[in-house]
C-alpha cells in the first residue's frame, strides 16, 4: 500500500526577486555614496528598499526616501516631484519618521506599525521596510532616495536617480510553489525505489525545472537510504517537468516501511513531498 503525504511551502512570506537600480559612483561628496538600490515586496505587501553605499553611511548622516504613490507629479510635494510620503532617518539619534503630504506640508503619517530602518555594521548599507497599508494601499510608486551629510548643500549629498526624475517600482506577484502531480514506483527490496513530483510555480504557471534545486532524503526507521538518482526529467506531451528521486533499497529491507522526501527549492521557496510505503 502506498501512502502519500504532502507538505506545503513554509509559512514564511514569499518575496520577489529584487529589482536593482544602480547609481554612479563618486558623486556623493562627503555624503555616503549610493551605489545601488534594490526594491522588492512580499506576498503581504511589505516593500523593502536595500540601499548600498560605496562609502560609509556615517554616524551623523541623514537619509530621505520620497514616494509618489499616486504617480501624479501635480499632487504631493511640488519640491519633490509630487511625493505623497517621505521617510527620514537620522542616524545620529537612531530615529526615523514617516510623513504624509497633507496638501500644503508634511505631517506624521497615521500609522507606522510596519516601518523599520536598519543600518548595517560599518554603514555599508541601509534597509527600509514598510507595508503598502502604510502608504494608502499603494500598489506601486515613483521614488527617489537621498544620502545627506551636514547641511545637504552641493558636495554634501547623493541622490538616486542622480539629477532629475524618479525611479519606478510596481508591486510584483510573489512566487509560491504548489503540487502538480505525484507518483511513486513499487518499493522492492534490492531494487531502486523511484518517486517523482511535479511542482508548479505561481508566477508562470509552469512546472519547476532546471532553474530549481532538488533535495532527496530517504530512510527506513533510523537508517538512511542511499540516493541513487536526483534529477529534473521532462514528461513530454505537456505533462511538465518532474523532480525525480531514486533510493537504493537494501535486499535485507523486505517488508519494511520506507519513506522518501522530495524537496524542490526555487527563489527561496521550498515545496516538500513525502512518500511512505511498505517494501515487497
Amino acid at each position: 500500500m502506498l501512502v502519500i503525504a504532502a507538505s506545503a511551502p513554509a509559512a514564511s512570506s514569499a518575496t520577489t526577486t529584487p529589482t536593482t537600480f544602480t547609481d554612479p559612483l563618486g558623486d556623493g561628496g562627503t555624503a555616503a555614496d549610493i551605489s545601488a538600490v534594490k526594491v522588492s515586496n512580499d506576498d503581504r505587501g511589505q516593500y523593502t528598499f536595500d540601499v548600498a553605499f560605496a562609502t560609509p553611511y556615517g554616524d551623523s548622516a541623514y537619509f530621505y526616501l520620497y514616494l509618489d504613490t499616486d504617480r501624479n507629479a501635480s499632487t504631493g510635494d511640488p519640491a519633490e516631484a509630487g511625493a505623497d510620503y517621505s521617510l527620514f532617518d537620522d542616524h545620529a539619534t537612531h530615529s526615523f519618521d514617516l510623513n504624509k503630504w497633507d496638501g500644503s506640508r508634511w505631517v506624521p503619517a497615521p500609522s507606522v506599525s510596519t516601518v523599520s530602518v536598519v543600518v548595517a555594521p560599518g554603514g555599508t548599507s541601509l534597509t527600509v521596510s514598510l507595508n503598502r497599508s502604510d502608504l494608502s494601499g499603494a500598489s506601486g510608486f515613483n521614488f527617489v532616495v537621498y544620502s545627506v551629510d551636514g547641511d545637504g548643500s552641493a558636495g554634501h549629498y547623493d541622490d538616486a536617480p542622480s539629477g532629475t526624475g524618479m525611479l519606478e517600482y510596481t508591486l510584483r506577484p510573489t512566487l509560491t510553489l504548489s503540487l502538480g502531480t505525484a507518483s511513486a514506483g513499487t518499493a522492492k527490496a534490492g531494487k531502486p525505489w523511484v518517486v517523482a513530483v511535479v511542482v508548479n510555480r505561481s508566477d508562470t504557471g509552469a512546472s519547476v525545472g532546471s532553474e530549481g534545486m532538488i533535495s532527496c532524503q530517504g530512510s527506513s526507521g533510523s537508517t538512511k537510504l542511499v540516493t541513487s538518482l536526483h534529477a529534473f526529467i521532462s514528461g513530454g506531451g505537456g505533462k511538465g517537468t518532474a523532480a525525480v528521486c531514486g533510493f537504493a533499497i537494501p535486499k535485507s529491507f523486505k517488508h519494511k516501511v520506507v519513506s522518501g522526501t522530495v524537496s524542490v527549492t526555487l527563489q527561496g521557496q521550498t515545496f516538500k513531498k513525502v512518500f511512505t510505503t511498505d517494501t515487497t
